[in-house]
């Protein structure tokens, strides 16, 4: 029978299936075969396609593809246009950034870190409106990837990244002009990627139009419509691990104007928003204030043309600036905007202003911030349905606020209140004591949302939401009895084989796991490294490369409590190899075969476990059926044969009772005795590894032995439950 070496997964499934079935077993990875157990697979997240029109595209992952291909081309062809929009004010509606870590970069070098900060394995994030102006309602994007599968992928591939205009400079620039003004419909633009962008998989490129979107390509056009257009484009890339980033533009105002016509633009000087024929607006200020822009295109020259403004039929003038301030009267105001010299060349723009008294508002107050809300500028310091983002800094995660509404026709009401935090969303309206201020504990491994549901005056729904943000003031003493741990798997030490694996498990004063990149980072000679693969346990595995010498490795942790540690390693690389001394051990104790191997050897120490296997296997007349090669992530070690190998085998009863309690059925004798390996005598059975005492989770054939290791080859019936291996810590007793 064979001898197989397999990374054991999480036990406790219901029939799951056979992890060891080649269909599903991955190369790169030691499983414990188990019929009981499933083998961990990638599961790609669902990336989107980019369509943004009110319709759905039924052909739109065709489309992307033939769009990619078409790309392809015209880089090769074309010059990459060199035009970029500096630094613009105004936003497009996909300026808020999901990964925090990019948000916290947002002041610094951003092109020169915006590649690193992207490729960063993200486990989702809040979109959040400005501290400063009103906002649109929370939205959380989260994704998850399993660990394992044959393609390679990491375990938290297929996450989402929003970038902001600023940030998407770095990866795309784009010929649209603001401001500009044309006399032909047709207007040409382009879209260029730059290295930075190039260096990613382009996924889509769409324009939106006026509130409709479509693909588009790198050379495209848009056909305008009369007056003011608005033009954004967002382009979506897709990383190696397959993590997707969206990049927009800012919002772009292109006018154009039909020859001898008059184009007639009117736009709210306070909120910059337009204002249509017909409108009918609402204010709760006694004036109103408005811009206009009358322009005439003629011979292919475009001038400006007199503009006339009556409120409530009297003529108003501009201010220096330009502008109309105009006082309002209590109710509806006529507003009328007249442009041309009559005839059929004249436009005219009539709305009604509707001017109401609004003295509802709602108060928050707590230590760190007091301020009113309400729709009425004369009393609030913000507008309803925005986010306030706060921060506090303490020793104590307790938080206290209380919020209140003012009472004018009786229907006003708080209707309710609710908490969103790393567990979840709760209702939090009865926890107000008597003087109604309400008592939460903040989290310091992400945001507290704390959004408000009330009624106004006019019976209409209305909400605010407070995102507050702890940072925990340390106490040194008190941090050091309850800083993290940091495990790592290596020592202050010259090694022979680069890449080198450092394996990193890192939790917090609870025993609870924490995760890399959100909790933890590890750098590489001040360089941020990525995990290369999560084990079931906990443990992330890293593939450094290192330069020759000594290499600096730190590993900063921070818990959901904000508590930190540090731990600072100098690996020296030496490529020249020299000898280590490894014991290893083979045993099968479980079927009463005792120790079949047990030496100390003398090795070169740029090799790695499944070599040294291999050669004390062949050394002592073993012979392996496996996959790949002992040196590379290929290698997968299934059978191991030798003449009467299971000879005198035995079950004891203690073995038994504990098989039968796990529900494995047990063969009464080998399949063959001359081999022992995976689907012998239970279910369950076949060899697992340790490494000086803990599981290893990665593939044999890319660890490198050092010196004083020792090397534990193992024959397990119950997938380690029964040789003392806790595939939860990975630690062997």
């Amino acid at each position: 029978m064979a001898l197989f070496l397999a990374l054991m997964i999480s036990f406790g499934k219901t029939a799951p299936e056979n992890p060891m079935d080649r269909n599903r077993a991955d190369a790169s990875r030691m499983y414990l075969l188990s019929s009981t157990l499933d083998m961990d697979m990638d599961q790609l997240a669902n990336i989107g396609n980019a369509n943004i029109n009110a319709g759905d595209s039924a052909n739109q992952a065709e489309q992307e593809e033939q769009q990619q291909e078409e790309e392809k081309q015209e880089q090769n062809q074309d010059t990459p246009q060199q035009e970029q929009q500096q630094n613009q004010d105004t936003q497009n509606p996909d300026q808020n950034i999901s990964d925090p870590n990019i948000q916290n970069a947002v002041a610094a070098d951003i092109p020169g870190s915006l590649m690193n900060l992207i490729q960063k394995n993200q486990s989702g994030g809040s979109g959040n409106g400005s501290s400063d102006q009103p906002g649109d309602d929370q939205g959380n994007g989260s994704g998850d990837g399993t660990t394992g599968g044959n393609s390679g992928i990491p375990s938290d591939g297929g996450q989402q990244t929003t970038l902001n205009p600023s940030q998407s400079a770095a990866l795309f620039t784009t010929s649209l002009k603001d401001g500009d003004e044309v006399t032909d419909p047709e207007y040409p633009f382009t879209v260029d990627l730059t290295e930075k962008g190039k260096q990613l998989t382009l996924v889509s490129m769409t324009v939106n139009l006026n509130g409709s979107g479509r693909i588009c390509r790198s050379r495209d056009s848009l056909t305008l419509k009369e007056g003011a257009n608005s033009v954004y484009v967002t382009v979506r890339f897709r990383d190696s691990k397959y993590n997707q980033i969206d990049a927009s533009t800012k919002i772009y105002t292109i006018y154009y104007y039909p020859e001898n016509e008059v184009e007639l633009v009117v736009r709210n000087a306070r909120t910059g928003e337009y204002i249509n024929d017909q409108d009918a607006l609402t204010v709760m200020q006694d004036s109103f204030w408005i811009e206009v822009r009358a322009r005439k295109a003629s011979g292919g020259v475009i001038n400006d043309v007199a503009a006339r403004v009556r409120l409530n039929n009297k003529i108003q003038k501009a201010d220096s600036d330009g502008i109309y301030r105009m006082g309002l009267t209590l109710g509806n105001n006529q507003l009328k905007v007249t442009a041309g010299e009559g005839g059929n060349t004249q436009k005219t723009l009539s709305c009604t202003v509707n001017y109401k008294i609004d003295n509802f508002m709602i108060s928050f107050e707590s230590s760190i911030r007091t301020e009113k809300i309400s729709n009425n500028p004369g009393i609030g310091d913000k507008v309803f349905k925005g986010i306030t983002k706060l921060k506090y800094a303490s020793t104590s995660g307790d938080f206290s606020f209380r919020v209140r509404n003012s009472t004018v026709t009786g229907v006003e009401k708080i209707d309710k209140i609710q908490m969103t935090n790393r567990y979840g969303t709760l209702d939090i309206t009865d926890l107000a004591g008597a003087d109604g201020y309400i008592q939460i504990t903040l989290d310091a491994s992400r945001s507290t949302d704390i959004k408000v549901y009330c009624t106004d005056s006019d019976g209409e729904p209305q909400w605010y939401t407070w995102s507050v943000t702890y940072e925990r003031v340390l106490d040194p003493a008190e941090n050091q009895r309850k800083a993290p741990v940091i495990r790592a798997d290596v020592t202050n030490e010259t090694v022979n084989k680069n890449p080198f694996i450092i394996p990193i498990k890192v939790f917090d004063y609870n025993g609870n796991e924490l995760k890399a990149n959100q909790n933890f980072t590890l750098y590489l000679n001040g360089a941020y490294q990525d995990y290369h693969s999560r084990e079931t346990d906990g443990t992330y595995e890293y593939n450094l490369v290192l330069t020759e010498g000594p290499n600096t490795v730190v590993i900063k942790a921070v818990d959901n409590e904000g508590y930190t540690a540090e731990k600072t390693l100098t690996v020296t690389y030496n490529p020249v190899a020299e000898e280590a001394r490894v014991r290893v051990i083979v045993s099968g104790e479980v079927l009463g075969l005792g120790t079949m191997i047990d030496e100390t050897i003398t090795a070169k120490s740029d090799q790695t476990v499944a070599q040294i296997v291999e050669d004390r296997l062949a050394a002592h007349g073993y012979s392996t059926i496996h996959d790949g090669v002992a040196d590379a992530d290929s290698y997968f070690l299934r059978h191991v044969m030798k003449t009467g190998i299971t000879d005198g085998w035995s079950i004891s009863a203690e073995e038994r009772s504990l098989l039968e309690m796990l529900g494995y059925d047990i063969a009464e004798g080998p399949k063959n005795p001359n081999s022992l390996g995976e689907r012998d005598f239970t279910a369950g059975s076949g060899w697992m590894v340790t490494l000086n005492h803990y599981y290893i989770a990665q593939t044999m054939g890319t660890r490198p032995i050092r010196d004083g290791d020792e090397i534990h080859l193992i024959y397990t019936l119950s997938v380690g439950k029964d040789i003392g291996v806790d595939t939860s810590s990975s630690i062997y007793d």
